[in-house]
């Protein structure tokens, strides 16, 4: 099945089925990912850890906000406070307590609205510190800013500032040096936060770089071993893209877009969690805007889906049109059409331009929404928590943990255009990889490796590449073993179609082709095409040496053996004349070569592999007549002794064979000798008749 591979993209932003199948390329390297996942889940606590440690420090050491709460006149209270909540007092004094702010909304209703009606809450907020020496002398020197409470002083808040900052230094050393052991926290926190990013970012590439080489070498395997026909119906610039650009795209969606996805997901899952055990009421509010956000999600989904999917088509036109006007330029400018591409360029580029508007429309108004959520949602934790603190019921650190936490929480949204066109690349690309790695290619018969004699049998041949239009018509054809055969017969008649039937490069649909009395079916490919040496009218030449040219980068021919087969066809005639001789590079696509030393490198490179049926498609037209003698001498060595069927359009060269075969619109028509065919003056003789008028 030939399958024609259009620039299409899926509608699915994820597929399960072909995630499965990618699934096993990723597999052999699960150990990377599977740490990964864990190092990112030590990622999300340290960047869930760095605001909790900041909350701390402001309620514990910057901002305490204890409250004195006198219940000297409310003794069953007292009871209530000595016993019941034991666990958030501080300290207490008599009838009097001190209790954290935060702490007092965790207080039975009951108790909270008898504390509240009878305002037994004083107004102002304390700090509290210890008895010790230094403290002591403070006391004394500023009698009217301290309390003695219990065991400890307390000073209100408001009455700080009456100290001298080497005072408040002192009093506060204890708090310092907690804050400097929190900040000394904080930077190795950092520290293992990036240390690990490292390593999970090193370690999720390695994985991806480890399992996409795994799949580009399965995929260029694959298209090795598609049939010629498969590569008649696409387009080599396309084929080129399955390997590099769309395995590329699914490297970027596994080290990129999934992971990070991930990591994101894993983060706000932490931090939902974070608000709503420190506080479920401020966290309520603060998600209050989340289905809004999930609306805009969801369309912001579905428009740019349709937006991405236009700029690709477009895209994909621009490089299709590109690549034919540059491919053309010759027969462009030959003919004066500059001005005409150029115009049929500028409105395909304009097509583009206009679909890339509608997409920055889309992302446009999609970041200034997710902002305008951020702000609404930090107004909202403003407002409810600043009363909250009022209240005497939340404390000044979980205001500031629930901004930063908010801030953190929509941060991925940020990202998530960038996320949902690596992940719809990735899914349209794994959709073309996939539908490549599903075609069938050649099937390959197990058998014994033999050398072939070249006893050739055509019995009952009929070939079309499409369908019912057939260019091989009922072919019966025998071909001794050593025999020169030559096919003749105007072009497009199916000469060129016959000898490739013989190395299986098409298949037919009729008959039977037998090769030393087997059917070229039961051979195994790889043996059959050894033992058949073709030298085509177009030459392939490799950039690298001449010599591995010659050899095809096989280890099997020594320099000798390329060198000797060389000299025996006069290639070496050439090659010695270059600068490194052997080792000169041809470059690309041969281009240091002319037309003539790329023929005679071709059977340099037949030779060397001492085929027993020798194939030779119009490799004498378009070439000097001094190249032509030396590639007639060639011909003469390479067929001697092998079976060798030869296609021509120049009778010239064909006179000596044993046997011209006359093809006509795919069917044979004549057969005999140069002299017999002339003497039946039919096709053959029309045709040399033209040539020789």
């Amino acid at each position: 099945m030939n399958t024609y591979f259009e620039e299409k993209d899926t509608d699915k932003i994820y597929d399960r089925r072909l995630m499965a199948r990618l699934l096993k390329y990723l597999l052999p390297y699960k150990s990377y990912f599977i740490i990964s996942f864990f190092i990112l889940i030590l990622i999300a606590l340290f960047a869930i850890a760095i605001p909790y440690i900041t909350k701390y420090a402001i309620d514990e050491h910057i901002n305490p906000s204890i409250k004195l709460i006198d219940l000297s006149e409310f003794s069953e209270l007292q009871e209530n406070f000595a016993t019941q909540y034991q666990k958030y007092i501080i300290e207490f004094d008599e009838q009097k307590f001190l209790i954290k702010s935060y702490n007092i909304n965790k207080l039975s209703t009951k108790h909270f609205q008898k504390i509240n009606s009878n305002n037994l809450i004083e107004d102002g907020f304390y700090v509290i510190f210890p008895q010790t020496k230094a403290n002591n002398n403070l006391a004394k020197k500023y009698p009217n800013t301290f309390q003695k409470f219990g065991n400890h002083f307390i000073v209100e808040q408001s009455n700080l500032k009456n100290l001298s900052p080497k005072d408040t230094k002192i009093l506060r050393s204890d708090d310092i040096r907690s804050l400097w052991n929190l900040a000394i926290l904080l930077f190795v926190i950092l520290i293992l936060e990036f240390s690990f990013s490292y390593l999970q970012i090193y370690l999720t590439q390695y994985g991806a770089m480890h399992s996409m080489y795994d799949l580009r070498m399965k995929l260029f395997g694959h298209l090795q071993k598609l049939p010629l026909s498969f590569f008649d119906k696409n387009p080599i610039g396309r084929l080129v893209t399955r390997v590099t650009n769309d395995v590329n795209s699914l490297a970027e969606m596994i080290g990129e877009g999934l992971i990070t996805l991930v990591q994101d997901l894993v983060m706000m899952l932490a931090i939902l969690i974070m608000m709503f055990v420190i506080n479920f009421k401020l966290a309520l509010i603060t998600f209050t805007v989340l289905p809004f956000v999930i609306f805009f999600m969801i369309k912001f989904k579905f428009d740019v889906r349709k937006v991405y999917r236009a700029v690709r088509i477009k895209l994909a036109k621009i490089n299709a049109t590109l690549s034919e006007n540059i491919s053309g330029i010759q027969t462009i400018q030959l003919f004066h059409q500059e001005g005409k591409m150029s115009s049929h360029f500028r409105e395909i580029t304009k097509e583009y331009f206009n679909a890339e508007k509608k997409q920055l429309r889309v992302f446009a108004l999609f970041h200034p929404l997710i902002d305008l959520m951020v702000h609404i949602t930090i107004a909202l934790i403003l407002w409810f928590g600043s009363g909250r603190i009022l209240a005497n019921m939340m404390s000044l650190g979980v205001l500031v943990l629930f901004i930063s936490y908010a801030h953190r929480f929509f941060d991925p949204l940020y990202d998530l255009s960038q996320k949902y066109n690596i992940l719809q690349s990735a899914m349209a690309s794994l959709e073309r990889i996939f539908k490549l790695m599903d075609t069938e290619p050649e099937k390959l018969v197990e058998s014994k490796s033999e050398k072939i004699s070249g006893n050739i049998e055509f019995k009952n041949v009929w070939m079309a590449y499409d369908k019912d239009e057939y260019v091989l018509k009922n072919i019966n054809l025998k071909i001794k073993n050593g025999e020169k055969i030559a096919l003749v017969g105007a072009t497009g008649g199916g000469k060129t179609s016959l000898v490739k039937l013989l190395s299986s490069f098409y298949p037919f649909q009729k008959g039977k082709i037998f090769i030393d009395g087997k059917s070229i079916t039961e051979y195994n490919i790889s043996d059959l095409r050894k033992n058949i040496g073709v030298v085509q009218q177009e030459v392939f030449i490799f950039s690298g040496k001449m010599k591995d040219n010659i050899a095809l980068y096989q280890d099997d021919f020594s320099d000798d053996e390329i060198i000797q087969a060389a000299k025996y066809v006069n290639a070496d005639k050439f090659i010695s004349k270059l600068p490194n001789g052997y080792n000169e590079d041809a470059k690309e696509k041969g281009s240091v070569l002319s037309a003539g030393q790329r023929q005679l490198l071709a059977f340099a490179r037949v030779l060397v592999r001492n085929p027993s049926i020798f194939i030779l498609d119009e490799a004498t037209s378009n070439i000097d007549t001094e190249t032509e003698i030396l590639i007639q001498d060639a011909l003469k060595k390479v067929t001697k002794n092998r079976t060798s069927i030869i296609i021509a359009h120049r009778l010239s060269t064909i006179q000596n064979v044993d046997r011209i075969i006359v093809i006509h619109k795919g069917k044979i028509v004549e057969e005999g000798t140069h002299q017999q065919l002339l003497k039946k003056r039919g096709l053959y003789f029309n045709l040399f008749k033209l040539q020789y008028k």
